[in-house]
């Protein structure tokens, strides 16, 4: 475990200096070959990710959140902490991590030792578990400090309406779910988040918090949406909308779906996001306009959420974002 965060930060170190090099105008080579290993890497320029407003810290400052982040889901520590640090070398500045994903330590580490900017400058979005005591609440917020290395968190969400697997049927219930908001209230003026949500709610989940947001409603609602999702999610945006509440994307390229993909006769997947036959004839049409255009699937999969939140014009609720994960330093960018 130790010797690969070694290896891994020996690498990091090495490409960071040749991508700060390249940045600086030191170097007129548009890809860059490091002296001490094989590895090859573009130039890499900076990026502006835009970012919008999702409410006030405790405060009163404005909590202002990137439209794209980098996912940690289904990582362990060592592949956390690699996919962070490609991910702040790209330019990301915002993390989605959470306590169900074991891996806060790596991405703890990856924040140690990768991100070269100002705190104020990192947006970490953390999760604890649904259908908690008050008590409870507080326990595992401290474990994803602990974890992460963090006094606070720019975001925290319960990530369920109900318990963990296996939890007793009442942890899903309505007064648990007030309980828990109640808890992570007290958190958020304690100032160890600087702003609170919600993850997989409905809109009867979001009237049960709404009954005790005496402090402050939910500012995020995190769910599964994307390309070809049911039209239930209208309703839930609508429900969002109203209580300027962002509602932002997990699994934008779908990958839990891909279990209900079926093949077809040449063993492609016609509704993949990345491969499939609708981003792939949008993303040709993009292609065929511009010869020098190398437009893919995947872009156009997260385009048009990223771009529903563009739409919204600065204003809270509505569309917020996506998360996509990726341990490719090419894909990332």
């Amino acid at each position: 475990f130790g010797e690969r965060y070694t290896q891994f930060s020996l690498f990091r170190f090495r490409e960071a200096d040749a991508v700060q090099q390249a940045r600086s105008g030191n170097t007129n080579n548009t890809n860059i070959t490091l002296s001490s290993s094989n590895v090859s890497i573009p130039f890499i320029p900076k990026v502006h990710i835009p970012s919008i407003p999702i409410g006030v810290d405790v405060r009163g400052n404005t909590v202002m959140k990137p439209l794209l982040g980098v996912g940690t889901w289904k990582y362990n520590n060592v592949q956390a902490y690699e996919s962070v640090c490609k991910a702040f070398l790209a330019g990301y500045t915002m993390i989605d991590v959470a306590w169900a994903y074991k891996n806060q330590k790596g991405v703890g580490k990856a924040i140690k030792d990768c991100w070269k900017g100002t705190r104020e400058e990192l947006f970490v979005m953390a999760k604890i578990a649904g259908g908690l005591s008050r008590e409870e609440v507080r326990i595992y917020h401290d474990k994803n400090l602990a974890d992460l290395q963090l006094n606070y968190v720019d975001h925290l969400m319960t990530h369920s309406p109900g318990g963990p697997r296996h939890a007793p049927p009442d942890h899903a219930s309505p007064a648990r779910r007030k309980e828990e908001w109640k808890a992570l209230q007290e958190i958020y003026q304690a100032g160890q988040a600087r702003s609170i949500g919600i993850s997989h709610y409905c809109p009867r989940h979001i009237d049960d918090v709404l009954e005790v947001s005496h402090v402050v409603k939910p500012s995020i609602n995190q769910v599964e949406y994307h390309v070809g999702f049911s039209h239930d999610r209208d309703e839930l945006l609508a429900k969002c909308r109203q209580h300027n509440i962002t509602m932002m994307s997990f699994s934008p390229l779908c990958g839990p779906c891909f279990r209900y993909y079926q093949p077809g006769e040449d063993g492609s997947y016609a509704e993949s996001l990345t491969t499939g036959t609708l981003v792939q004839e949008i993303a040709s049409h993009y292609n065929h306009d511009n010869a020098t255009a190398t437009t893919t699937g995947a872009e156009v999969a997260l385009r048009f959420i990223v771009q529903q939140a563009l739409a919204e014009n600065n204003t809270m609720g509505g569309m917020g974002g996506v998360i996509p994960r990726s341990n490719s330093l090419e894909h990332l960018l």
